[in-house]
């Protein structure tokens, strides 16, 4: 039997570190390793083969692929901040600084963490490292969470924690790249940020001039309850959907995304109606099929983009496989547009053999 402190972390590690960090100015986080800046028609992703992609919005297409960082943490105005692999030393935490016009590196730094921590790029067996960067005027502030849980089989000792935590942050030159005050250290529990890392914004949703929110669900009816930001003053409740299972912001908090059971599941008849609305006035954008009830997703111009996580299923007799991929799809048709395959950041276990 596993000991209750590996199970614990197992749970910890599970906690959507799979709310959204606040990305400044209209950049925002789809999920870890795709960070999306709307007002430039750019995402910026991690590919499986190391790299930093820019990718277009409208067409899918590469704008341009940098080797020079691994996983896109930040982006404003016309600079993105990215952490590298890890290198030896394991304690330096190695942050590239790229133009978002072209993916040129336009500085680097390097932040030097507390003993044990490693500033990983993969999540490994009972370790995670997560980091966000926004911008303060002429720097940026690097935020950083690790927790490593104890080998399985090995009971901790006496007044020892279940696991191992630390948090820290790094104060860095926008335009230099240079280190102007670090810290960091041993915490007692999961900072409160990274408890909503990568999880879907929760409610109240600030929409345009509206906050939003939603009562109902799980099957039954899905109302929108709106209030004027400004005043407070009630908006008329708009009837979503009479049998809503769950409902779900974009990453942005623009829209809604309201799933419906519809079918009986595979490609050709999808088990679930995926029916999008425009948060700040309820209207009805468009609606799409796929074989799980939500998943991180966005609007953009008349397409729906949004996370396919790894999974697999029977054609025939053969077994396709899929890979984790962000997925364009027109609203106004459900044709898909384009798919672009990223690289899965989160620890799967040893694969079975092969038979």
């Amino acid at each position: 039997m596993r000991p209750i402190v590996t199970i614990l972390l197992s749970i910890l590690l599970l906690i959507p570190i799979t709310g959204f960090a606040a990305q400044p100015s209209s950049a925002f986080l789809l999920r870890r390793g795709a960070i999306v800046d709307a007002s430039r028609g750019a995402a910026y992703i991690s590919k499986p083969n190391g790299t930093i992609d820019a990718l277009d919005l409208a067409s899918g297409r590469t704008l341009w692929t940098s080797a020079a960082a691994a996983l896109p943490l930040g982006a404003s105005q016309d600079v993105l901040v990215a952490q590298s692999e890890e290198r030896s030393p394991a304690r330096k935490f190695q942050i590239a600084v790229l133009d978002t016009a072209s993916g040129r590196k336009l500085s680097e730094a390097s932040v030097t963490l507390p003993e044990g921590v490693r500033a990983l790029v993969t999540d490994e067996e009972g370790k995670a490292f997560r980091a966000t960067a926004e911008r303060e005027g002429a720097v940026f502030v690097v935020s950083w969470f690790y927790q490593e849980s104890p080998m399985e089989g090995i009971a901790p000792q006496s007044g020892e924690p279940a696991w191992r935590l630390f948090a820290g942050s790094a104060r860095i030159s926008a335009q230099s790249g240079k280190v102007i005050a670090a810290e960091g250290g041993a915490v007692r529990d999961v900072p409160a940020r990274w408890r909503t890392y990568d999880s879907p914004p929760r409610a109240p949703w600030r929409a345009g001039a509206a906050l939003a929110q939603t009562e109902g669900g799980r099957g039954r009816p899905l109302t929108l309850k709106r209030t004027e930001a400004a005043t407070g003053r009630e908006l008329p409740d708009q009837a979503l959907s009479s049998r809503a299972l769950v409902a779900v912001a974009s990453a942005d908090e623009r829209n809604l995304l309201a799933s419906e059971q519809v079918g009986e599941g595979g490609p050709d008849d999808p088990e679930y109606q995926w029916n999008i609305f425009t948060l700040e006035t309820g209207e009805r954008a468009g609606e799409l099929r796929r074989d799980v009830s939500a998943a991180p997703f966005f609007v953009f111009s008349d397409s729906v983009i949004f996370e396919s996580r790894p999974h697999g299923y029977l054609r025939g007799d053969v077994r396709v496989e899929e890979p984790l991929e962000i997925h364009s799809v027109r609203l106004s048709s459900g044709v898909p547009k384009w798919k672009v395959e990223l690289r899965d950041l989160s620890y799967r276990g040893p694969r079975p053999p092969a038979h």
